[in-house]
């Protein structure tokens, strides 16, 4: 989302561990870092596989939150804490992802129609500061995102759902033409009618009844993700009075537009937080970690479903640390300081060896079966086979702003060799290019050692609009050749084959970004910057890893040409890939041309809406095609699961569309 080094001299990896020794207690390791050698020796603690601290989770990965507020958190750093001291009305059933229980609502009911949501509120549950948690809370949390909006936020799927498959914000319904989207001056100097129409539309429906303890939900259109949409961190209660204390909306329609498209900068909920769940937020330390604290009078005193937690958390402390060094990473894996730590494809290969225990995904109960000693001798427990819900793709800006020339990641921002012009990627025959340029069987078997497929459509295996015949790309260097002398990136007529003033003869430099630490994704990077050098030596491309929230605000002001990033699925339907991709969050900030993006909105509303799999398959069809024709990104690979931890470590629930690491929800996990 595998496990020999690259083979290729041009795909280098930066941290290399050499061992000395895998043997019992005592076993001496040397780790070279950045070229300096670091002796670890594994502790009896890790060998006897019992806990030094069973109270105690620790989770070393990298990467920030953004922020900590549910209504714009959309990023898996964030999610995965807000996913533990925050609720939702309704949440996933252990490892099921289209399967609901109740959690902060005791029961729901559908209408016939679909359009009707009627939800029973849970009594006696409290906010961590004190408050009681009511229905008008839950109507409350959920208006104020839909209001808050903002296209760096989940709300456009809220938005979808409640007002019309049409709509991705709530400025679209102030003016239809999308002009007002993220511009909170230009919103605020709106028409006062239109202002207040538009908050109406969203307050009347959804209602709360304080008396009755009932939440009334009523769609657009019937809709059948949205019980997956509010299970996840953006359905999320807050306290009404707590927020409205603390700066946020005061709930009234006259005054919503003052805070529209708020970023994570002037957020007042982006470093504090006060839910429901099984784990308080004691701190954050930016750049460093997060840490939770049991919450001792959390509510649950029955199980969601048979064999699920209740009562307080078992763990007192989850610690979530920023680490983005690889050997440090696993240095602290050995020595019993990290519960779990996040490992790279590439450096899978490293921890295989000390492999104990392998549980292996049976893909017909769809669920880990009975782990398996495999070597007594070696303590870590490995999970590997399971399906992935998440894919790294490549990503294409087709108009990067470049105010007054001094956008950095387009070098001279010239077609003169050392940069790109602001509109290189609008050139269909230049991503055609790129495309055919990136070698997927390096990828797939030098990171992911095979276990991983490249995906030839946005949707997943079993979705309508999966297809392995569809059309797609491989790696073509003489087809990449021949798109890139087809191109006109100096607009002059002549393809670049032809003329000694474009792309091919000039040649180009620019900055492929990525988020820090994460070297699969620098990987990617360094395999297609290899693949256009074979093609043309004057085709010069760096990469760039940007710390995480550096390389979101980069991103979401559109100045990275291009960008290797990961989708975690929001719920498991091919809407969840189309949408985002093509019109939605990624699309966004692909800066399309309008009827482009037009052309695939009418078709990805269509099938949407269309409730028939092969109907649908069929509109998905059409989308595939015209992204081939036209394409926007480069689609890499689906992976399965491989992940290590320690021996001690129990209770875990493998959901796959969990926000973070594969654990990501601590409630019910222990160790011993």
């Amino acid at each position: 989302m595998r496990t020999r080094l690259f083979s290729v001299a041009a795909v280098a990896i930066l941290v290399t561990l050499v061992f000395s020794a895998c043997t019992p207690s005592g076993a001496v390791q040397t780790v070279i870092v950045g070229g300096t050698p670091m002796v670890v020796t594994a502790t009896p603690e890790v060998l006897n596989l019992t806990s030094p601290d069973p109270t105690t989770f620790t989770n070393v990965s990298y990467g920030d939150p953004e922020t900590l507020d549910p209504a714009l958190a959309y990023e898996t750093a964030g999610g995965e804490v807000i996913g533990n001291v925050y609720e939702t009305l309704i949440y996933y059933k252990g490892e099921a992802v289209d399967e609901f229980v109740p959690q902060l609502a005791t029961d729901w009911t559908v209408s016939e129609d679909g359009q009707t949501y009627t939800f029973t509120m849970r009594d006696g549950v409290k906010f961590h500061e004190g408050g009681d948690m009511t229905a008008s809370d839950a109507a409350y949390s959920w208006q104020r995102g839909i209001l808050q909006g903002g296209g760096a936020s989940p709300q456009w799927m809220m938005v979808s759902a409640l007002l019309g498959l049409g709509y991705h914000d709530i400025s679209e319904v102030v003016d239809a033409s999308g002009a007002l989207t993220d511009d909170p001056a230009a919103l605020q100097a709106a028409d006062p009618a239109a202002l207040k129409a538009a908050c109406e539309s969203v307050t009347s429906g959804i209602v709360a009844d304080d008396a009755a303890g009932t939440l009334t939900v009523t769609l657009a259109q019937p809709f059948a993700p949205f019980q997956s949409i509010i299970a996840q961190t953006w359905g999320s209660v807050m306290d009404k009075e707590w927020v409205m204390e603390n700066g946020g909306w005061d709930g009234s329609c006259d005054t919503w537009q003052n805070y529209y498209g708020v970023l994570a900068e002037n957020d007042p909920f982006t470093s504090i937080m006060n839910g429901t769940g099984p784990f308080k937020l004691d701190h954050w330390t930016p750049g460093e970690e997060v840490v939770l604290v049991r919450n001792d009078d959390y509510w649950r005193t029955e199980p969601a479903y048979e064999g699920g937690p209740s009562g307080p958390a078992a763990l007192e402390r989850v610690v979530l640390q920023n680490v983005e060094e690889w050997g440090t990473r696993f240095a602290m894996f050995q020595a019993g300081d990290a519960d779990y730590v996040t490992v790279n494809p590439e450096h899978r290969t490293q921890v295989d060896p000390m492999v104990g225990t392998n549980c292996q995904f049976d893909l017909e109960a769809n669920s880990y079966g009975a782990c398996e000693t495999i070597d007594p001798s070696q303590p870590y427990v490995r999970y590997i086979g399971q399906p992935g819900t998440t894919r790294t793709d490549v990503f294409f800006n087709f108009d990067v702003p470049n105010p007054d020339g001094n956008n950095p990641y387009l070098g001279s921002g010239k077609l003169d060799g050392n940069g790109i012009p602001s509109d290189f990627f609008a050139d269909s025959h230049i991503r055609k290019g790129m495309n055919y340029c990136f070698d997927h069987d390096i990828f797939i078997n030098d990171i992911y050692q095979g276990e991983a497929a490249q995906s030839t459509t946005l949707a997943l295996a079993g979705m309508p609009g999966y297809d392995l015949a569809a059309p797609h790309y491989s790696l073509d260097l003489a087809k990449c050749e021949e798109e890139f002398k087809l191109a006109d990136a100096d607009h002059d007529g002549i393809p670049a084959g032809e003329d000694p003033d474009d792309v091919w003869e000039t040649g180009f430099r620019m900055q492929i970004g990525y988020n820090q630490g994460n070297t699969t994704r620098q990987a990617v990077a360094e395999i297609l910057a290899s693949g256009l050098t074979a093609v043309n030596e004057k085709f010069l491309v760096e990469t760039i890893g940007l710390p995480w929230p550096s390389f979101l605000g980069a991103r979401r002001a559109r100045t990275l040409p291009i960008f290797v990033l990961g989708w975690l699925e929001d719920y498991h339907d091919p809407h969840n890939w189309y949408q985002p991709y093509l019109v939605g969050d990624f699309g966004s900030y692909l800066r399309m041309p309008e009827e482009l993006t037009a052309q695939y909105k009418e078709l990805i509303e269509a099938a949407a809406s269309e409730t028939d799999p092969a109907a649908r398959a069929e509109i998905y069809g059409q989308v595939n095609q015209l992204n081939y024709d036209n394409p926007a990104f480069i689609i890499l690979s689906i992976g399965t699961s491989h992940w290590f931890v320690q021996p001690w470590v129990k209770g875990m629930v493998h959901n796959p569309v969990f926000a973070g690491t594969p654990l990501g929800y601590y409630y019910g996990m222990s160790e011993q």
